[in-house]
């Protein structure tokens, strides 16, 4: 009999906890061992990974190039003379429009099922189309003037609806997102437009939001028809709490770029500290947990953290051919490890 090099590595360890538990000899052990042989595999190029990360750039551009139009007055006006009617019926449109669009959603998902991420990528015009509803709703009811977050409240609402009714991770991200855009707006407005909410700028206001972010999983998990987005949930909170902890690491709570300019990086310990521990905390965890990606997480904010200081401190203290050598060294000193813990792993 013949295995592949993964189903080698399955079968030795399921032999080898067999022989441990004494289910079965010594010799039958050996048995085993000798009874299969490897089958010699070609690198294959991963075609699946690529069809991820192709439609997530895909899906960020249409994103970001919606959020451009909206707010670009030109555009809306060029598309208000071009449709040519009142906003009511506008909005009418772009709500059928949506509907249309997740229907054909499913129906895609039902024919081809297999084609998982165009299936979802169809789904993000239908979310386009809703936030273009709710743009002219709000033209239609004259709120536009400071009840912006109000239709990003809205749409926060409408993008988690309809991910629980089509089970769609990629809705449920987007929602998140629309979560994250209204947080700030509101913040802003709260503050009557002014830099500080409550003595805090914006990363360390979403230091706040990524941790509640992190809390609300645990809920999500635990109710039925959210269990499936725990992941989603969890693991952006963790990047909106790390990414904001790296930012307050480098601004500290400033908003003046000319008072930041002058003020010593030391000053700004505390945040480094924070994203150490948190850092720390979050490698002990994913490696006591068996959460391999909270893990992989805490690694690249610790790493990313060390090389920030070194530029901090290093960049104007160190001569050049010092700073990129030891810049070189410390590259070489990860990769050795990384690639003895690589060894291990596959060894095992």
């Amino acid at each position: 009999m013949q295995f592949t090099e993964e189903q080698h590595r399955t079968l030795q360890q399921a032999i080898r906890q067999w022989e441990e538990q004494q289910l079965i000899s010594t010799a039958t052990a050996e048995a085993l061992r000798q009874s299969y042989q490897i089958k010699e595999s070609t690198p294959r190029f991963d075609w699946k990974n690529l069809s991820l990360i192709a439609f997530f750039f895909a899906i960020a551009c249409i994103v970001l190039a919606t959020a451009l139009f909206l707010v670009d007055d030109w555009l809306m006006s060029v598309v208000n003379r071009v449709l040519g009617a009142s906003a009511l019926t506008k909005c009418a449109l772009f709500l059928i429009l949506s509907l249309v669009t997740f229907m054909l959603g499913v129906r895609r998902r039902r024919k081809y099922p297999s084609q998982k991420y165009s299936n979802e990528a169809l789904l993000i015009f239908g979310a386009i189309f809703i936030a273009f509803f709710l743009t002219y709703l709000s033209e239609a009811l004259q709120m536009e003037e400071g009840n912006f977050p109000v239709f990003v409240g809205l749409a926060t609402i409408a993008y988690g609806a309809i991910a629980i009714y089509l089970k769609s991770h990629l809705l449920w991200g987007i929602s998140l997102t629309a979560l994250a855009t209204w947080y700030g707006i509101e913040t802003f407005y709260l503050s009557n437009e002014a830099s500080y909410f409550l003595g805090m700028n914006l990363p360390l206001r979403y230091v706040f939001f990524g941790l509640l972010l992190i809390a609300g999983s645990i809920f999500v998990k635990k109710v039925t028809a959210t269990r499936a987005f725990f992941s989603v949930t969890y693991y952006s909170g963790m990047l909106v709490l790390f990414s904001s902890l790296w930012l307050l690491s480098i601004f500290g709570n400033q908003t003046d770029l000319s008072v930041w300019g002058n003020t010593p990086q030391y000053q700004f310990w505390y945040a480094t500290l924070l994203l150490s521990v948190f850092s720390l905390g979050a490698i002990w965890w994913g490696l006591n947990r068996q959460e391999r990606l909270t893990a992989e997480i805490g690694i690249l904010f610790f790493l990313l953290n060390i090389y920030t200081r070194y530029f901090e401190y290093g960049w104007d203290s160190l001569h050049r051919v010092i700073f990129f050598g030891l810049l070189a060294l410390s590259f070489w000193f990860i990769g050795k490890k990384a690639e003895s813990i690589w060894n291990r792993l596959e060894k095992d």
